[in-house]
């Protein structure tokens, strides 16, 4: 950061703080309380893993440990562009379409341009869905889930109408471009490598970069932002070019995987995101979503669904264990954030 950039945000960080003193002082909490804030969500992940291992001996294995990381990552990719945006202050509903989006323009594009042209080409259209999704709740003044639900219909009618309903395959002679879904080196697979790549960048961003300071000012105080000289409109829209962006890689991991591209199906991956980010917020005791928190959500959703495949639990039990976890973990936010006023309502 520059010198000017350095004391904007310690401006911002003033001014937060100055705000924060004038709120109700919260009760002193006993060790104890303190310690199931900060570890809590992580002893109740160790505890599911030791009572699924305790049930199936299958669940503590390496494979399965594989298994999981390798189902997760579409998820994981796509709960990780989401947590940029919650991060911000916003929402984005528009990241499965997103998803299914890139997916059909590199299944697409490849017999014409070649997969690594074909990749840059469904990437790039990713970060323009993003900017325009930023664009209209920033200099549009839009609400952000009304804007981004309003693109995932228009994302959802484009995607049918250019595929006639029909899947777009990949041709088996495209090894290179396959191998990034389906390769292996050694034990793991290379999606899982991709992803930890994609999140090691993410998180250098957001902890040692203005990126992730700058969006995180914009996110905790806008008007604080806005006054100490941040630009809050292009944070938030580099936010939502971020989520868009991650989706992106998702969807080009999707068609490499299935060696095709489904024009239907990326709307799934939207409950698991909002519960993956906000079950994430209360990883640690931070109480604001973080992309460390995320990945461990992501992980705990899996691998409980993976628990409950191996001891017999229905499909539709996984549908309301994520409804139920959605609403226990925000639930569990606003308890770890009481202390601050409550003013947002959409």
């Amino acid at each position: 950061m520059t010198q000017a950039e350095q004391k904007s945000l310690t401006q911002v960080k003033t001014m937060q703080k100055s705000m924060a003193k004038t709120q109700p002082a919260g009760r002193t909490e006993s060790v104890a309380m303190r310690f199931l804030r900060r570890w809590g969500t992580i002893i109740v992940l160790v505890l599911a893993a030791v009572g699924f291992s305790i049930a199936s001996p299958y669940f503590a294995t390496a494979s399965n440990l594989n298994n999981i990381l390798f189902s997760m990552i579409v998820s994981a990719l796509v709960s990780l562009g989401l947590t940029w945006v919650v991060i911000s202050g916003s929402f984005d509903l528009s990241i499965g379409l997103t998803v299914t989006t890139s997916s059909i323009l590199v299944a697409f594009l490849i017999p014409t341009l070649g997969p690594w042209a074909a990749i840059a080409v469904a990437l790039v259209a990713a970060c323009m869905i993003g900017a325009v999704n930023g664009i209209l709740v920033t200099y549009g003044r839009l609400s952000g889930i009304v804007v981004t639900l309003g693109v995932m219909f228009v994302l959802s009618g484009i995607n049918i109408f250019i595929t006639g309903g029909y899947q777009v395959p990949v041709g088996y002679d495209e090894t290179a471009f396959l191998y990034l879904g389906q390769g292996k080196l050694g034990i793991i697979g290379v999606p899982v490598l991709i992803l930890l790549a994609v999140f090691l960048v993410a998180l250098i961003a957001a902890t040692r970069t203005r990126i992730g300071h700058y969006i995180a000012a914009v996110g905790d105080n806008p008007m604080a932002a806005f006054y100490s000289g941040i630009n809050v409109y292009r944070w938030v829209i580099l936010a939502f070019v971020l989520s868009a962006l991650m989706s992106g890689i998702a969807g080009v991991i999707v068609t490499s995987i299935s060696s095709s591209a489904q024009p239907v199906g990326g709307e799934g991956y939207l409950l698991e995101a909002f519960a993956a980010v906000f079950l994430g917020a209360t990883v640690l005791g931070k109480g604001k979503p973080h992309l460390l928190g995320t990945l461990v959500g992501v992980f705990f959703l899996y691998m409980v669904d993976s628990g409950m495949n191996m001891v017999g639990f229905p499909f539709a039990a996984r549908h309301i264990f994520q409804g139920l976890v959605l609403i226990i973990a925000v639930g569990a936010n606003a308890l770890l954030n009481r202390e601050e006023v409550h003013l947002k309502f959409i």
